[in-house]
């Protein structure tokens, strides 16, 4: 998470709105989050990409808490491929703060047991063109943060694997049960699960992958503001 101060800035007069991401940065993050609401209170609180943290942060602070993942983000959409290349492709860096993420990718690429490829891409519309080239997409979260590529890869129409439980969406489970989205808990998992696939790519082809689930500005306002008594709606 990343607060940025407003000092010296003429202050907005009606409801102010914190809407929160990283969650998985740092020692503490939700005493960080808690400690900031305290110094510059906010009406509400938005969890872009935690929502199964979502409990855990209604709990730390009094005032309203959603996750209405992914809010207010868009993502490049692309032209799914008419026949996508039968590959398990991953994008993103594989640096010093996503140890879990470099060794599950070098440990594919030496035991060569399914097509596999990594790349890294310097814009979103890069990624959004390689993921609609690939039949499928690996995604390795961090900790309990559902990241962004989990809507980049739906915009550009691409299944993907997501190496996580399930229980990672929190109480969005639209997102756990959409047809588009495969689940693995660990590699000997995800290479049985990529080669059940890649064994029937008609499959895989004929999966309707449906855009993020996209809120309008409005709607996303009302709901983050209203107050705990009333039940959010969620997509």
């Amino acid at each position: 998470m990343r607060a940025c101060p407003l000092q010296g800035v003429r202050q907005w007069p009606g409801p102010r709105l914190l809407a929160c991401g990283d969650l998985h940065h740092g020692p503490a993050p939700l005493d960080t989050l808690a400690a900031y609401q305290g110094s510059e209170p906010h009406d509400a609180v938005v969890l872009t990409f935690n929502p199964a943290l979502l409990e855990q942060v209604q709990a730390r602070l009094n005032v309203p808490v959603r996750c209405l993942a992914p809010s207010f983000f868009r993502y490049p959409a692309a032209q799914r491929t008419a026949s996508p290349e039968r590959v398990l492709l991953h994008v993103g860096s594989l640096g010093p703060h996503h140890p879990k993420r470099r060794e599950l990718v070098e440990a594919l690429q030496a035991r060569c047991r399914i097509p596999f490829r990594h790349a890294t891409t310097t814009s979103a519309e890069g990624a959004a063109e390689l993921y609609a080239r690939h039949a499928l997409v690996l995604n390795v979260p961090l900790n309990h943060d559902l990241n962004h590529r989990v809507f980049e890869v739906m915009a550009a129409g691409t299944a993907q694997v997501v190496v996580a439980d399930p229980s990672l969406v929190g109480p969005l489970q639209h997102l756990a049960e959409r047809p588009d989205v495969f689940w693995a808990s660990s590699i000997e998992q995800l290479e049985a699960l990529v080669q059940e696939l890649f064994a029937s790519p008609g499959h895989l082809r004929n999966i309707q992958v449906e855009p993020p689930p996209y809120w309008e500005l409005t709607r996303l306002l009302k709901t983050a503001l209203a107050p705990d008594s009333i039940k959010a709606i969620q997509l």
